[in-house]
């Protein structure tokens, strides 16, 4: 039986930023991984609250000097040309007013690589297989069948899309949100911008917002491309998926023009019913972090963002609990976490339902207040209670949405 400090299940951004936190705190960590890295996953649009979290963690200099492609906003566009430019610059004064598109296989590895430098013991292509919550003792199975056991003071699930501890503990439960598809790949020599949005994502709607386009610059020629949808639409194409993908972006008048001259250089890809959910975030001996707790659309970009605030977030709480502090895990971590979650899920509904559009494309000005505190929201400051938009995101969506039309 190996003991140590805190054992994390999964080396993603929500495991790494917790492992590099707890490091430096000087405790003892156990990070096991089920798969090599580098690896491919998607999600490689990041927000500027991304850049303050790693910055807080001593990691945003690593991400910089990778040289990812640099993202200044985003740029949201429907198939009659109607266009609403978010420039992060225009937020509410909060510290980063840009961030990165990255290839996640490299950025993930990034930080990864920085948590063993600091001492994190990592253990890569092994499997947890059983948690005793009661001991908070681990059994691992590596990749040559050998069983290991670990004891920790704390664990975290960190271990995204593998859901470790919602298996192993009945915490899975039903997400509110529509399940929907995304079919993606990667593409190269597509036609860009020359107005100086080049380097942010594009977000085309489809039709009558049955679908929408991500469109991710990931260098000066390549391109991180997907379509989400409904499992009713991808089924009523009844093809292939990557004819799906083919006859999507061939009727769509955007990326017609964007991808006229392009080709894949990877197979296309597929993810079902993506969006998640689990009772609770955290129990007397363990808390689960990014992914592995709820996952609701990559519309917005804000997989990374909220891994990163969760796996932050439960290693600044541990590092407290174990100098001495009474936690309160519900108030400190869940509520908080849910804060920044129900902020983005009210974004989420409004763009699926078709407000957001409308506040987008509105032919009426807003005021620049109210546009601060939107692009405040779409920067991943979702957590920043001077903003009206966080404290009551629903109420304040409905208001705008009432003047828009």
């Amino acid at each position: 039986m190996t003991k140590c400090d805190v054992f994390i299940i999964g080396g993603g951004p929500a495991g790494s930023i917790a492992a590099v936190k707890l490091a430096r705190a000087g405790y003892d960590v156990q990070l096991v991984e089920k798969v090599a890295f580098p690896r491919f996953v998607i999600g490689e649009s990041l927000l500027p609250r991304c850049n303050e979290i790693l910055d807080e963690a001593g990691l945003l200099h690593v991400v910089e000097e990778a040289g990812f492609q640099f993202k200044g906003g985003v740029v949201f566009e429907d198939e009659d040309a109607n266009i609403s430019v978010v420039d992060f610059k225009k937020n509410m004064g909060q510290k980063h007013n840009s961030s990165f598109q990255v290839r996640r296989e490299i950025f993930d590895h990034l930080l990864l690589v920085e948590a063993e430098k600091l001492g994190v013991k990592v253990t890569m292509e092994a499997e947890v297989t059983a948690y005793d919550e009661v001991n908070n003792s681990i059994t691992v199975v590596t990749k040559e069948g050998l069983e290991k056991k670990f004891q920790a003071k704390k664990v975290i699930d960190a271990s995204g899309y593998g859901r470790v501890l919602p298996r192993l503990l009945d915490l899975n439960t039903d997400s509110s949100m529509q399940l929907r598809n995304a079919i993606f790949c990667r593409m190269k020599n597509d036609l860009r911008a020359t107005d100086g949005t080049g380097g942010y994502i594009y977000v085309d709607t489809v039709g009558n917002n049955e679908a929408w386009i991500w469109n991710i610059p990931l260098s000066a020629k390549e391109m991180s491309v997907g379509i989400v949808c409904s499992k009713a639409y991808y089924d009523s194409f009844n093809l292939s998926q990557e004819d799906f993908l083919d006859q999507v972006l061939s009727a769509n008048p955007q990326a017609i023009k964007r991808y006229a001259q392009a080709e894949k250089i990877n197979t296309v890809g597929y993810i079902g019913g993506y969006s998640s959910n689990v009772k609770r975030m955290f129990g007397e001996n363990f808390v689960m972090v990014g992914n592995a707790t709820e996952f609701l659309d990559p519309v917005f970009s804000s997989g990374v963002t909220l891994a990163l605030e969760s796996g932050a977030k439960a290693a600044e709480l541990i590092i407290e609990e174990f100098s001495g502090r009474t936690v309160d895990w519900q108030s400190e971590y869940e509520d908080h976490m849910m804060l920044g979650i129900n902020v983005f899920r009210a974004y989420v509904e409004a763009w699926y339902d078709g407000r957001l559009q409308s506040i987008f494309f509105s032919k009426k000005p807003k005021s620049k207040s109210i546009e601060e505190k939107i692009i405040s929201v779409l920067s991943g400051y979702v957590w920043d209670k001077n903003n009206m938009f966080v404290l009551s995101p629903e109420k304040s969506l409905n208001t705008v949405y009432d003047m828009s039309k």
